[in-house]
């Protein structure tokens, strides 16, 4: 990847609040979480983030700071006589602002009326800097929205806000968002890619830094099936019909990841053979990358904490024990809203009942997983989390959307053309 450096630009940043400000922090947070040069250019707020930088322009924010009397003016459907004079300080101050960068995320700046000060100055900067890729990243528009009908005039400055101006790559964050800006603009839909906002799912789950740095590397929220067993490693626990079926699932073309939270025995020579069996039989199966022993992850014990974050980013419970008295790793489940695939032996088929997936005695893998795939799609709620976590989870989005846009624009705006000028 060749060296970026990302300004995002907005009327203002947290700790100011709304929802437009909770986006652009998160995105910095991502770019620069991920090592690239990140800094926000803002009107007013911007509080500390780490690895991000910060250039606080007041002329920029909502209310125009310094030209509070011209974006009133604006506001009331006049030109004011310092108008051009007024953009030519916001654009000496941008400009100064984007040196070095090259590449400047505008978060609703193009298409509001808010500062259109502002917004003429960048349209000015984005026909003459070619160097810079910039994006008109669109939340909400003056042109589509019936509450700003007085603002939806067909002269300078506001027609800048129903156009696609030259030198921006402009996106959207729903498919509703494209429709309406489609009609505005008079573009096919190529042009206005759609990236979603986004979920902070480490944070909603609840998950502790342990499980946290589990889900990242392993890359949890892109699998299908994320599978937990809590247990001890001892040989009633059957442990290898486990792994037969996590080979029968990545028969299916199902991306799979089983996480084991328990231990060997140090003391009982069979659990620790037994341990080693597993491992083997891990390798012959080639399921080094989707068979989890957290043991040999996690440098001590499991917590409370941990387990209840293990449960909460999982979403099936595999249980194929062969003897059990009880068996709390299905309620726990169940209240979790995991699908519980169990042995059908009787302490287990006594909590399960009718409401699970059933490993039966001689079963082949491929029939317990076969039933387990549609037992999982005919779960409103299980498909709807996998789906929310693997396309809404902000470690998702900045993979499949927001570093293309960075590195790769041409993958999103098909169309575009290069410059390099």
């Amino acid at each position: 990847m060749a060296e970026k450096r990302v300004a995002i630009l907005h009327y203002s940043a947290p700790p100011v609040v709304g929802g437009v400000e909770f986006i652009i922090e998160a995105h910095a947070k991502l770019l620069a979480e991920f090592g690239i040069e990140t800094k926000l250019i803002v009107g007013e707020g911007g509080e500390k983030i780490s690895g991000v930088g910060l250039d606080l322009i007041p002329e920029i924010s909502s209310d125009g700071g310094p030209l509070r009397e011209s974006v009133l003016d604006l506001r009331l459907g006049k030109v004011p006589s310092a108008f051009k004079s007024d953009v030519k300080k916001v654009e000496k101050k941008l400009l100064a602002a984007l040196k070095d960068v090259n590449v400047c995320i505008m978060h609703n700046v193009l298409t509001m009326h808010f500062n259109l000060i502002l917004t003429a100055a960048l349209a000015n900067i984005m026909e003459k800097r070619k160097s810079i890729h910039f994006i008109g990243w669109t939340h909400d528009s003056t042109y589509t929205d019936p509450n700003y009908e007085a603002h939806q005039r067909d002269v300078y400055p506001w027609n800048l806000l129903k156009q696609m101006l030259p030198g921006c790559d402009y996106c959207v964050i729903s498919q509703q968002r494209r429709r309406e800006l489609q009609k505005v603009f008079g573009v096919p839909a190529a042009q206005l890619p759609v990236i979603p906002d986004g979920l902070h799912v480490r944070n909603l789950l609840g998950m502790t830094k342990r499980v946290s740095k589990l889900y990242m590397t392993e890359e949890l929220g892109l699998k299908d099936y994320v599978a937990l067993t809590p247990t001890r490693i001892v040989r009633r626990k059957n442990l290898e019909e486990g792994l037969t079926i996590v080979a029968a699932l990545k028969k299916f073309g199902k991306s799979v990841c089983w996480m084991i939270t328990g231990a060997p025995d140090p003391h009982n020579e069979d659990s620790l053979a037994y341990f080693d069996e597993l491992l083997a039989l891990r390798k012959k199966l080639r399921l080094e990358k989707n068979v989890i022993f957290l043991c040999k992850k996690f440098n001590r014990r499991i917590s409370d904490d941990d387990l209840r974050a293990l449960y909460a980013v999982s979403n099936t419970l595999l249980f194929p024990s062969e003897r059990e008295g009880f068996g709390i790793p299905v309620l726990e489940a169940g209240i979790m809203g995991l699908l519980v695939v169990i042995s059908d032996i009787p302490a287990l088929r006594e909590l399960g009942g009718m409401e699970t997936v059933y490993i039966y005695p001689d079963e082949r893998a491929e029939d317990v997983a076969c039933r387990m795939v549609r037992a999982f799609d005919r779960s409103p709620q299980l498909v709807f989390k996998r789906k929310i976590i693997s396309t809404y989870s902000w470690e998702a989005l900045f993979t499949n959307k927001i570093l293309p846009a960075i590195d790769d624009p041409s993958s999103l705006w098909k169309s575009r053309k290069i410059e390099t000028k």
